[in-house]
């Protein structure tokens, strides 16, 4: 028996939803990637993993839209070939599949949110990291000096996180007062900093380093950073999930009429 006009729009529907979905797919498994490899977001991550964790709280989010993002592409292939063949087994599948993935998604824009509290709130404490840890810890003084570079930002709450802390007391920085990435620089590698004024920019007195030394800590900007970030997740989280939507209410009309 043929399918009658509305089932045989549901089953053009679906077919086209289905490239919209493996799309979407594409777009979710590259932004997880992308937070996972790219060196910015890497460095940042660093500075906010909680102890014992092998990973920022972020960047778990990240491994699961990957693994949405493989989901994806076999849930399209089942509602693709249940739609093109009629078949009521598969539309089930692609049906629970999409159940799933908007579960998952919806989870991911949720634990982003609660995540981002937590990580805003281990924002705080790196005053006390940069004091133990600066110049004693390599991947950690990277992580500084990258976010001191990137941000034109000294220390987390000002200049002053530096005195009392390992670096100094262990003249780790030779006789500096400050990490050269708290100078303005010439250049923009955080590796290997070049201050304008190196002599100025650690001298003690204000009307000398004001010009040469920047005095805004960085706890603002990693802020911003973390949000902007958590705004991404949310974004692809919610919205992905509200696109399954159309997607089980075609396959649902479609099986009826099979």
């Amino acid at each position: 028996m043929g399918l009658s006009c509305g089932a045989r729009c549901a089953k053009g529907f679906l077919v086209t939803f289905n490239l919209i979905f493996w799309i979407s797919g594409c777009f979710i498994f590259a932004v997880g990637v992308y937070l996972l490899v790219d060196k910015e977001k890497v460095t940042v991550f660093h500075l906010v993993t909680e102890p014992g964790l092998s990973y920022a709280l972020d960047q778990y989010l990240a491994w699961a839209l990957v693994g949405i993002g493989g989901l994806v592409f076999f849930g399209g292939f089942c509602g693709c070939c249940g739609a093109i063949r009629e078949n009521r087994a598969l539309l089930v599948t692609y049906f629970i599949f999409l159940f799933l993935i908007m579960g998952a998604e919806l989870a991911v824009g949720i634990l982003s949110v609660i995540f981002q509290n937590q990580t805003i709130n281990r924002l705080g404490e790196l005053s006390t990291l940069l004091k133990e840890e600066y110049g004693i810890n390599g991947q950690t003084t990277e992580a500084f000096d990258f976010a001191q570079t990137k941000f034109n930002c000294c220390g987390i709450f000002g200049p002053q996180d530096y005195e009392g802390s390992n670096w100094m007391t262990q003249d780790l920085g030779k006789g500096d007062i400050v990490a050269k990435t708290c100078c303005i620089l010439s250049n923009t590698d955080h590796l290997d900093p070049k201050p304008v004024n190196s002599s100025w920019c650690q001298s003690d007195k204000a009307a000398e380093h004001i010009a040469f030394r920047h005095e805004e800590g960085c706890l603002d900007k990693l802020d911003d950073f973390l949000r902007n970030i958590t705004i991404l997740l949310v974004a692809i989280g919610c919205g992905a999930a509200a696109l399954e939507i159309f997607g089980m209410i075609f396959s649902i009309c479609l099986c009826k009429e099979v």
